[in-house]
Order: C-alpha cells, then structure tokens, then sequence
C-alpha cells in the first residue's frame, strides 16, 4: 500500500517559506495560480482539508516516520482549527479551550497536539533541527491560549521561554510574539529589536510590525512615511495565508481609505510599474488578500463589485462569491449583503430567490445584528421566504428597535396604531426598487461609462456559470444550516472570540488594549466602506503603563488572522436584509486575569551581548 509523503513544495527563490498557498501534504510542484473547473483563476488558494489529513494520519502515525513531514501535518490540522473559529470581529484577548464541533477535526487535534508536544521534547546537545524549533513555537502557542489544556495548562510563563527558546533556535517567526510581548509592557526598545529581529529574516509580520510603526510613529520612532512606505509594500508582497493583512492594509493605504493617515501617493511611486496606476495595484493587492482567505478583504470586494468603486467594475456574480467567501468566515455583514441580492437578483446575473434572501438575513439575525433583525421583521411582514405573520415581525422589530434600530422603531409604530399600516406586496416591490435595484443601476451605469473610457471591465458571465455560482451559494447556505445545532428563539448573543490567536496588528494605538465589553457589531450603522480600516472589536483603553495580563493569547498556531492589539483591520457593516439561521455559539471564553510584570511571573531578565534582545 503506498504511503503519502507529507511535505511542503519546493519554494521559488526570494520568496518567504510560508509564502506557498499549496497545502504542506501535497504533491511537490512550482506554485502557479490556482484554477478553478472551468479553467477560469480560482478566488481562493487551496487549503488542507480534513479528508486529506485523514487520509495521511496512518502514515503520520508510524514511528519512523520523518518529523519534519509529521509537523508538517500537524501544522495544517491546527489550521483548520483556527478558522473554524469564526469570528472575525473578535479582537478581545481570551484564554480557554478551543472549540471544535466536528468530530474528525477533533480526532485529528487528538493526534496533532500530542505529536507537537513530543516533537518539541526532544533534547539535543546541539542546536536543535527546524521542526523541533517550530514545535517548540507551537507549544508556547498552546502555553499561551489554554487552546488544549487536557495537554497543556495555561501558563504565561512557559509560554514567554518556549517563545524565547523558539527564536533562539531559529524560529524566526518566534520574533514577533517576543516583540508583541515587550510591546505590551510598553518597552519599546526590545520590542523593536525582536520586530527587527524578525524583520531580518523576511517574517512578514515584523516587516509589517515595523512599517506601521514608523508610519504612525508608534514604539517610540517618529512618524516617516517614507521609511513605512516601503515596509509596508514588503509585507505586502509576502504575505501568507497566516498572515494576509499587509496585503489588505497596504491595499488600503494606496486607495487613500486608511482612516488613521493619509499618505501622499508621491510615497508610492517607487513601487508602481510602469504600465501600472496607483489603483490598478490597490485592486492587485486587495484581490491578494482576498486569494488568502482574509475574510475583510473578500467582504470590501464584494461590496466593491456590488456598487463599481474605483478601480472595481460593476460585477454581481464575482460580488455574490465574494461575499459569499466572507460569509462562510463568518462575517456577518456578508450575509446581509447576500440577502439584499437574493432579494432583488441582477439582471443578465442570476435570478432573485426569496428563500435564500431569507435564509441569509435569518443567519445574521441570529448572530444578533441589528440590521438583519430589522430584515427579518420586514420580511416576516410583507412575506418574503414564507407566508406572513405580523406577530413574529413584530418580535423581530422589536429585537432589533431595543439593538437601536431606527427603521424598526418606525415599523413598530406604524403596526401598533389602532388601524396598523402594514406594508403590501406592492410597498415592498416599491421600496427595493427605491433602495436597492436603482443604486446597482446607476453603478452599473458608471461601470458601463468609465468601460468605454477604458476603464476595467469583466466580460458577461454566461446563464451556466450564473446557475453554477447560485447553486453553490444555496448548497454551501444548507450545508452550513444543517451542521449547526437546534437553533433557540432569536435572542441577542455575542460572538466567541477567535482561538489560538497569533495577533498581528494594524495597531492604530500601539499602546491601547482592546477594552473588554466591547460590542459585537460596533459599526452596525455604518452603510458605506469609506472606513474599511477600523477595528470592528471597537475602541481602545488608555495606554497601560505595565503589562497588559497574560490573558493576551500567545498563539493562534498557525493562521494569524486577528490581533491582538487595536487594529483597523476590520469590515465596515451594511444594513439590510441578512442570513441562515445560525447561531453562535454561546459559551465564551473569559479573558483571564494574570501577572502584571516579568518578576511577577517569576521570569528574570538577562541581557545577551550587543543589540541582543533580553533573553527570558
């Protein structure tokens, strides 16, 4: 019986060792642009799949087999444990369990975690091998977050030496969490050290670290432009599927949407091709982050392809896959966007399908946004998805009044007068051509113009791919619906925060924290993407003059996909219809309480020699 060599594929020269979408178990093979059936570049790169990891475990689990290839391994189930942890607003630090509702998933961490914690145990006289290095990163991951306690309890202070011993024996992206750490206590000039660290060894995440800080003039260094610019580009061009930020953010700053500065486009101009415009190369980059699964990014697009904002053009099928991507990370806002399109359909795209309208605005409000709760009342009062019931609109306006919804306010009113004004089939056909069928019209219309400008264009999708695109909506809306549990009555409920986090900042406020009530859907009333760079955890504390607690997860092994300080890396909300009828889960992972200080931690400080950073 053959057996499945699990390795990474051989890397281009130049290009960072994490920079490869190809999962670790596949065949070896130069990386080249994905493509989907039809021949057209896939929206996405490929990710491990539980199948595939189950279908390697027996060969994994021999005792001869090489390490390197079991980390490997190890490394892509730990993957898709972070993003079945969906929650892309969550920003709070927190500390507990992870949460995986698939059995095989969690038959596979029965195996992962172990095989990591032995790898990582290994004692050598000699500078140990790369993968017991990276073992020992994870372990620290797991020290830090109290992901698997049944393994490894939470304990800061383990974490912070097997963070420190990661680094030391070659580890490079070790650096960042060091940094991140310092940065914490506010000492900056270690902190910058180990991002300098970092930054030297091509780790995206200190590249990017040091680049907002010298654009913001964070960890102590003014504010230069012309120093982050280049960072930032950088960080952009390596970013991973650990690690898609720069890419997004950088994509940002070039189409002068970053909220936080406004950098001169002059700073830019070293690094547009010639033939290339400035927002020709926002579209490249954001389409890059979006390819990595970085679910803000993919929500911006489709919104982008929705109303045809520079330098997007007017594109409904490519905006229904791009919020529909987003949707499936769990971003919210994305399913009221797909409600909105299933409601009214495109013209020459895809036909409307009320059941779908209502199954995404159903999703959304069972997440507890306010906008999607106004849409199911209004559904549930006209009839769209099903028959009429005035009592549940009435509910459903009143969840979403109470969450300060203006519009269901005025809904209750008119339904509570002693003669109810309920709105007809005809309002509703009124009212969508108003709201929504006449503004992709007129973006339609500016696409079409700035077209025969020589503006971009896409070309007409056919009824097939159309057909094709929708079934795969509805099927992924079902799939996903079936695999949740019975769902309650619509009660308002907060989101769990992401497991494992390996946080990599936009930081906006290097010195604040996250405070830890904050709500879920902050931006629930902001309708365009004019600030795609705010944070959606919320705001920020004032700046700590010690340590923030060791409740700051140390690893979110090994996609780092939030942050752990304020960021603006997150999605402005739309209102509007939204969902299918899932619900989060409920039980939250408190932020734990911990030491203030190194000595607190029992933890001394010994300076190596030169620019070294403290070793722990």
């Amino acid at each position: 019986m053959a057996t499945m060599a699990y390795q990474q594929p051989p890397q281009q020269p130049l290009v960072h060792p994490r920079a490869s979408s190809v999962p670790s178990y596949a065949p070896p093979k130069v990386p080249s642009p994905p493509r989907q059936a039809d021949g057209s570049p896939a929206l996405t790169a490929p990710l491990p799949s539980i199948q595939s990891l189950t279908n390697a475990l027996p060969t994994i689990q021999q005792p001869n087999h090489d390490p390197v290839h079991k980390m490997n391994w190890a490394r892509d189930v730990l993957l898709l444990v972070d993003r079945a942890q969906q929650n892309p607003s969550g920003d709070t630090p927190v500390v507990g369990p992870a949460m995986i509702r698939d059995p095989q998933l969690q038959r596979l961490v029965q195996v992962a975690v172990p095989l990591i914690l032995q790898i990582a145990s290994v004692q050598t006289h000699a500078p140990p091998p790369a993968y017991v290095a990276e073992a020992l990163f994870f372990r620290a991951s797991f020290a830090a977050s109290g992901a698997f306690p049944e393994h490894v309890q939470h304990n800061p202070r383990l974490a912070f030496r097997d963070f420190e011993a990661a680094a030391r024996f070659g580890y490079a992206q070790a650096w960042f969490r060091l940094g991140r750490d310092y940065e914490s206590f506010n000492d900056f000039q270690h902190a910058r050290e180990c991002f300098e660290r970092g930054a030297k060894r091509n780790v995206e995440s200190c590249i990017y670290r040091m680049g907002m800080a010298h654009l913001l003039g964070q960890l102590g260094l003014p504010a230069q432009p012309e120093v982050g610019v280049p960072l930032l580009h950088r960080a952009a061009t390596l970013a991973t599927i650990q690690v898609p930020n720069p890419a997004y953010v950088y994509g940002l700053l070039l189409l002068n949407e970053f909220t936080h500065t406004s950098v001169p486009q002059h700073f830019f101009a070293p690094f547009i091709p010639p033939q290339s415009t400035i927002q020709q190369e926002a579209r490249l980059h954001l389409e890059r982050a979006a390819f990595l699964h970085f679910a803000p990014a993919q929500y911006k697009l489709g919104h982008a392809y929705e109303f045809a904002i520079p330098p997007f053009p007017f594109d409904p099928l490519l905006s229904v896959q791009y919020y529909s991507l987003a949707s499936q990370q769990g971003e919210v806002e994305a399913d009221m966007a797909l409600s909105k399109w299933f409601l009214c359909g495109a013209e020459g795209a895809f036909e409307k399908d009320e059941n779908l309208a209502y199954t995404f605005a159903e999703k959304a409000a069972r997440k507890g946004l306010p906008s999607a709760e106004f849409a199911m009342g209004y559904y549930k009062e006209v009839g769209v998805g099903g028959p009429k019931d005035i009592n549940a609109a009435i509910e459903w306006y009143q969840l979403a009044s109470d969450h300060g919804n203006t519009d269901a306010t005025e809904r209750l009113a008119a339904l509570q007068q002693p003669s109810p004004h309920i709105l007809s089939r005809q309002e509703h056909d009124h009212i969508t051509e108003d709201k929504l069928v006449r503004k992709r019209t007129q973006a339609k219309q500016r696409s079409e113009r700035a077209s025969a400008d020589g503006g971009p264009s896409n070309p007409r999708p056919s009824l097939e791919d159309s057909q094709r695109v929708v079934d795969l909506i509805r099927k992924d809306s079902i799939a996903r619906s079936a695999a949740q549990d019975p769902q309650p009555p619509p009660v308002p409920t907060q989101g769990i925060p992401g497991i494992l986090q390996n946080p990599l900042p936009v930081d906006v406020n290097a010195n604040a924290h996250p405070l830890q009530g904050s709500k879920q859907f902050p931006n629930q009333h902001r309708y365009t993407l004019v600030d795609p760079g705010l944070a959606l955890p919320g705001t920020a504390s004032p700046p700590r003059t010690q340590s923030p607690t060791y409740a700051r997860p140390a690893g979110r092994p090994p996609a780092q996909r939030t942050a752990s300080a304020p960021t603006p890396s997150g999605v402005p909300t739309q209102t509007g219809p939204e969902g299918s009828g899932v619900q989060p889960l409920s039980r939250q992972r408190p932020a734990a309480k911990g030491p203030t200080t190194f000595a607190e931690m029992g933890i001394q400080g010994a300076r190596l020699e030169g620019k070294e950073c403290v070793i722990m």
